[in-house]
């Protein structure tokens, strides 16, 4: 699942380095709870299904940056005080963590519900 999750955001990341508007993606329904986080927190316009698959639209800063520009891609279990911990002192990060509940992404130390496994922070 971690891999799919890798995967998506992967493909997204590179989409915008090549300025696309839209990406076409061929994902399953479980794979769709990683493009709700992105769609929810506004690193994405959204998305649509079609017969294909579906269809990303991707967004970008003022300056015509990819929001996942900054993707970087991590492999580690946290508990809840040390993800809180990490958001203290590497404030100027947003973080994507897999838990037992869902996938979350995480920018600040008060809103921690859960600890997991950091996949990527941005």
């Amino acid at each position: 699942m971690i891999n799919k999750f890798k995967l998506i955001l992967s493909k997204i990341r590179i989409a915008q380095q090549n300025k696309k508007k839209i990406l076409k993606l061929n994902v399953f329904n479980s794979d769709l709870l990683i493009l709700n986080v992105l769609w929810k927190k506004g690193l994405i316009y959204g998305y649509n299904k079609t017969k294909d698959g579906y269809v990303v639209f991707l967004k970008y800063s003022l300056r015509g940056l990819g929001l996942l520009n900054s993707l970087v891609f991590l492999n580690t279990k946290l508990t809840k005080k040390e993800l809180k911990t990490l958001l203290i002192l590497d404030s100027n990060f947003s973080y994507l963590v897999l838990t037992y509940k869902g996938v979350y992404i995480y920018s600040l130390a008060n809103n921690i519900k859960y600890g997991g496994k950091l996949i990527a922070k941005f």
